[in-house]
């Protein structure tokens, strides 16, 4: 050795996964005042996302706080079938998942997700299923025999009425919350 000291490289810290489910409380704007759209805010009441009306091409947008378009949701050519692109976009390279809706009656709805390039509307079996009650604000998104999300009312002890403006999403450890985001707004807000 010739004692000059080689220098360590240190590792970059990567911020850790959560190992326990996150919530989220998603606040519905009136129609007058915004158009409509809905606020995300994570658990410190820090507003984390937004959803908007999409500047481009229609649809609906994800916005983070910041107000940078993370997703944007389009509707297909078919009634019941959406789009989601990265951004922006509505190239078909930039499509994250496709969703249809597949089951609707007056207290039930059934959307399914199918992720490209390994899974299309010809497959039989979607990457996700979002299972739920839109007036309820409930909704199950299931991957596998796994959940991935859960949203729910708001419920307060000894209160008779609760309002369906503002409702929680939890998102389990594991699961990619931009996407959950996109696939919640997906279910509420198209038709």
């Amino acid at each position: 050795m010739d004692g000059a000291s080689v220098p360590v490289p240190v590792p970059v810290p990567v911020p850790a996964a959560p190992v326990v489910p996150v919530d989220y409380t998603v606040l519905k704007r009136r129609l007058g005042g915004g158009g409509g759209g809905m606020e995300v805010r994570d658990a410190s009441g820090v507003l984390a996302f937004r959803f908007a009306a999409a500047a481009a091409g229609g649809g609906r947008a994800l916005l983070d706080a910041a107000g940078v378009v993370l997703v944007t949701v389009r509707s297909g050519e078919v009634m019941g079938e959406w789009q989601a692109f990265s951004g922006n976009s509505l190239d078909c390279r930039d499509i994250i998942y496709m969703a249809k809706l597949v089951s609707v009656c007056s207290n039930r709805r059934e959307v399914h997700v199918f992720m490209p390039p390994t899974s299309n509307f010809q497959d039989t079996k979607p990457s996700y299923r979002l299972i739920g009650s839109t007036s309820r604000r409930a909704c199950t998104i299931i991957s596998g025999d796994s959940i991935v999300s859960q949203t729910n009312l708001l419920y307060k002890l000894k209160k008779v009425v609760y309002s369906t403006r503002k409702f929680r999403v939890t998102i389990y450890p594991g699961n990619d919350t931009v996407l959950v985001m996109a696939m919640v707004m997906n279910f509420f807000l198209e038709k």
